[in-house]
């Protein structure tokens, strides 16, 4: 027998408990298995009973003003058990601020005040219902996008190597091989975030470990080039991570092309600072420098007018040095990560 999901409410009058029963059961019947609770730490007793069971809480509609612990108080708690899980407080008073706390440390999906009007109320669960049962469905949804994204991006690729492949002239397959590795950037946002089920944001050192080697391998020919990686873990939205690394691919494509002419050997590193949502970086080479890249908005070279683009689409502020070096600092504020999906499809 399937395990019907469970609606949690706690108020510590029984008469609203019966009140928020008998709407429920008319507006869903028996789709739902109802638990009632006099008490937040009551409320907390049933979820670890329901935990035992392996029943999953879809919902819980707790009063505010109750003996013991608030409503909002018990939400918070619940929320770190159930994070996608909605929340809904009702308050007899305009207690604005136990709402306000309730949005900013239980992700509060509604409140509502006492008396509710019951079309509503319902409606309220209704919406509620909606967006928890389709978060599972969106992330399904955009990881078959991401998925084909990726295929497509990887067959764009494939073409560009064929010809690469039919191409003698060393210099000739340059611009293919460079083309090739800004797809690659790009596809390998879309395949981690199929791969690790994040719909939401990447795990920036993972993805500069997967594609800034691979650059290096395919551009540095005959010269010892060594890359150093200083990044910590971090998840950045994929709109700001295609163009940081499509900017570290043009900066480390510029790197062993130009930097090391006169050099067997050099050295490249990456680091990076994250101080809450602001990043710092720093890219820099050990090579001979080159005076283009004080003004990339001047630059007349492909590759500096695209880091150019890349520092502008992300707000960063910069720094270059160019004495007997390549070296750019820079930073941006990170975007905040949001996870919810909010629909509408069930009745």
């Amino acid at each position: 027998m399937n395990k019907k999901d469970v609606i949690l409410c706690i108020d510590d009058e029984q008469i609203i408990l019966n009140s928020l029963s008998k709407q429920l059961i008319r507006k869903f019947g028996t789709r739902f298995e109802y638990e009632f609770a006099e008490s937040g730490e009551e409320g907390l007793e049933i979820i670890e009973e329901l935990e035992e069971e392996g029943k999953t809480i879809v919902m819980a509609i707790s009063d505010q003003i109750m003996p013991g612990m608030y409503g909002d108080e018990f939400l918070t708690q619940f929320h770190q058990l159930y994070p996608k899980s909605i929340k809904i407080l009702l308050t007899g008073q305009a207690a604005l601020d136990s709402a306000m706390n309730a949005i900013n440390k239980a992700d509060l999906y509604r409140y509502l005040t006492k008396p509710w009007n019951e079309d509503d109320f319902l409606l309220t669960v209704v919406r509620g219902l909606q967006q928890y049962y389709l978060q599972d469905k969106a992330t399904i949804l955009l990881a078959e996008v991401h998925h084909r994204v990726k295929n497509n991006l990887t067959i764009i690729s494939s073409l560009l190597e064929l010809q690469v492949n039919e191409i003698k002239d060393k210099d000739q397959k340059l611009p293919f091989q460079q083309s090739i590795n800004r797809v690659h950037s790009i596809a390998k946002v879309h395949e981690l975030m199929y791969d690790t089920n994040n719909m939401a944001s990447v795990e920036i050192n993972e993805y500069l470990h997967r594609i800034l080697p691979t650059i290096q391998q395919t551009l540095r020919g005959d010269k010892d080039i060594d890359l150093e990686l200083d990044i910590p873990p971090y998840r950045l939205d994929m709109n700001q991570c295609i163009p940081l690394g499509l900017m570290f691919n043009e900066l480390l494509t510029n790197s062993i092309k130009y930097a090391f002419e006169d050099q067997n050997e050099g050295k490249i590193s990456i680091s990076m600072t994250a101080i809450g949502r602001e990043l710092h970086f720093v890219y820099e080479d050990d090579g001979n420098g080159f005076s283009e890249a004080k003004s990339f908005e001047n630059s007349t070279n492909l590759g500096l007018t695209l880091v150019n683009l890349q520092l502008q689409q992300l707000e960063c502020d910069y720094q270059v040095f160019t004495e007997g070096k390549f070296k750019l600092n820079f930073n941006f504020l990170a975007n905040q990560i949001d996870s919810n999906v909010h629909s509408d499809l069930i009745e």
